[in-house]
């Protein structure tokens, strides 16, 4: 049952695009962050291929993500900041005031990746900031995150972007990930992953706790570059 629901899925979304909208000269970040657009690639050039080597350093580290009843096997995670390395799941599932950190393990394994996203990305305060392993075979399934669709949350950094592995979102198609890409997602919308390649998938995914005023600009320049010359 639950290889059909996947089937089913994507291959509807396969065949979906989003409807269009129209591109609005004057848009502004909170404009763009609830127009609803399900995803906006962001105009900044990522050191992926210099993360990708330190990922490599926390094999040993990766811990099994939302695997409960069986389900996303192949799936596992690593918290570059978050409660502990292993804490990789929302703050509800622990029940505990531990504080978010630059985890011990991703400034000894990883400290070229924690010196970029400390002094480079435009965020000076985050919530979980991951790696995110899906290897061959694996996928996550068909879900909605418990946040109201309408409204970009998440980025999403491709790490990795093997062919025949795909981000499926309902109505809207497929993300057009490719290595170094970010997206900024509405993850309220239904989704899921599946990696058909023989390579394993490396992403980051990075939840800000505020939105600061450099990334606004990001945002709105992206936005324009993108829609304003389509």
């Amino acid at each position: 049952m639950r290889d059909k629901i996947l089937k089913a899925f994507t291959k509807a979304v396969s065949q979906q695009k989003s409807d269009p909208i129209d591109y609005n000269s004057s848009a502004n970040f909170d404009w763009i962050a609830t127009c609803g657009l399900p995803w906006l690639k962001l105009d900044i050039d990522i050191p992926y291929k210099v993360i990708l080597e330190e990922i490599k350093q926390i094999s040993d580290y990766l811990t099994s993500h939302r695997t409960d009843y069986n389900f996303n096997v192949g799936w596992s995670s690593f918290c570059i900041h978050g409660k502990s390395y292993d804490a990789t799941r929302e703050d509800a599932y622990y029940n505990d005031n531990r504080p978010k950190v630059w985890t011990e393990e991703a400034q000894k394994c990883m400290p070229l990746t924690v010196d970029y996203f400390k002094n480079t990305w435009p965020c000076d305060q985050y919530a979980r900031l991951r790696v995110m392993l899906l290897e061959p075979g694996a996928s996550i399934e068909v879900h909605r995150d418990e946040i109201s669709p309408g409204r970009m949350r998440p980025i999403n950094i491709a790490i990795t972007q093997p062919e025949d592995c795909n981000f499926y979102v309902e109505k809207h198609g497929i993300i057009p990930f490719e290595e170094g890409s970010a997206f900024w997602i509405d993850i309220g919308n239904r989704h899921c992953v599946v990696n058909d390649s023989k390579q394993n998938r490396y992403h980051i995914i990075l939840h800000q706790e505020i939105e600061t005023e450099e990334f606004k600009n990001l945002v709105t320049r992206s936005y324009h570059k993108i829609y304003g010359n389509n």
